[in-house]
């Protein structure tokens, strides 16, 4: 394995940030390029750059943004929701790209199977562990370390499932053996499980070797850049735990997240804004909070479907097919928006009367894994069973 993007801040990592609830891509990633996107979305619709001078509108003027806000230009077609704005800066650094109508092929209208195959990405959801998983049991003869992968959270994430060298920290600081004598544990737990005919070496082996990294590596310390300003939500603390790992050079390659609260089937215009502050806040915090280690991290967003294109009775979105994906970091080739754009127009549409999807998710993850984690093409095989990427997107920097 070919670590690219190594440098004297460490080893190149990378971030999987899962958006659930299912995104409504079209309006993160705008495309006030297409006229139907107005015709399909009259009190929901995010208004093209320049009305009213980039402030948001006085009142919603139906076919032009009826959500009264205004889009921030990205290249004459796509625009940003306004709400994003802290990322506009990494996009004009070139450090941020959008992915535009991708998504599994093989998903369906339900939360829970589509974040299932999104996550373990390959072979219709029946591939044993996930994606990131079965990266890190690829990678793991150049790359010895007991635990290398975190799920910031309680429970493992599905893309890390299968993998022996990855667990689920809620919190670094409180992930300790609440005991007088953790010494004796970890002497006793081992002969006590042979004795019952279970083995050692499985979970309970995980957990010793997490407790033994963090207590040596002391994530939990390191202090946060004071430029740095996270939400003071979950979503918040989660990004800066990610920020501690990765700045305490403690040898995780990959990491995961979750953000929830996206499924805006009423009310989107007043749900929706704030959320994606929360995100930008978010990510604007991490790429300070990093600083030189930004340039060895990749971040990916993606969520399991896209929503509608048009609005439906309650001001909201329901249940539809291709999204947009976002990826930052200082590998990414970014200040563009990426993939095939099909079209709003009703013959452009999916069968189903949705976004068509044009980009496979599968292709960026590949891409990123390959190009910057240095992933080798015949292992690429075995992390997304049944796929192969007939190109890379040049997403990431070579």
């Amino acid at each position: 394995m070919n670590n690219l993007h190594k440098n004297s801040s460490g080893d190149p990592v990378v971030v999987c940030v899962f958006l659930r609830g299912a995104v409504d891509g079209l309006n993160l990633i705008v495309p006030y390029g297409d006229p139907e996107y107005y015709n399909l979305r009259p009190s929901i619709a995010i208004a093209p750059p320049g009305e009213s001078g980039g402030l948001p509108l006085p009142i919603s003027l139906p076919l032009i943004g009826g959500s009264g806000q205004v889009a921030l230009d990205l290249d004459g077609f796509f625009g940003l929701h306004p709400s994003l704005a802290p990322l506009e800066p990494l996009y004009s650094a070139g450090e941020f790209a959008a992915v535009q109508a991708a998504g599994y092929p093989g998903a369906d209208r339900s939360h829970f199977s589509s974040q299932l195959s999104m996550e373990v990405a390959g072979n219709g959801g029946r591939a044993a562990g996930g994606w990131l998983g079965r990266y890190l049991s690829a990678s793991a003869m150049s790359r010895k370390q007991v635990v290398r992968g975190i799920s910031v959270g309680v429970a493992l994430d599905q893309s890390l499932s299968g993998a022996s060298s990855a667990i689920a920290v809620a919190d670094s600081a409180g992930y300790a053996l609440h005991t007088t004598s953790p010494e004796a544990w970890d002497i006793g737990l081992p002969p006590l499980h042979a004795d019952v005919g279970f083995s050692f070496q499985g979970v309970q082996q995980q957990v010793f070797a997490g407790l033994e990294l963090l207590a040596q590596a002391r994530p939990a310390d390191i202090t946060t850049d004071p430029a740095a300003t996270y939400p003071g939500n979950d979503l918040g603390n989660r990004l800066r735990q990610t920020a501690q790992y990765i700045k305490a050079d403690m040898g995780i390659d990959v990491i995961t997240l979750n953000s929830d609260g996206w499924d805006h089937h009423v009310s989107e215009n007043a749900v929706l804004p704030g959320n994606l502050a929360s995100l930008a806040q978010g990510l604007d915090a991490l790429r300070t909070d990093l600083g030189a280690h930004w340039n060895r991290t990749v971040v990916v967003l993606m969520s399991e479907f896209g929503r509608t294109v048009d609005e439906n009775a309650s001001g909201g979105t329901d249940h539809g097919r291709a999204n947009m994906m976002m990826v930052m970091g200082g590998p990414v080739n970014g200040g563009r928006v990426y993939g095939r754009w099909p079209g709003l127009a009703a013959d452009k549409l999916d069968p189903t009367g949705d976004l068509a999807i044009t980009t496979d998710y599968r292709t960026v993850l590949a891409e990123i894994l390959s190009q910057h984690m240095g992933l080798a093409a015949a292992d690429l095989g075995h992390v997304f069973p049944g796929f192969a990427p007939a190109s890379t997107l040049g997403i990431i920097r070579r």
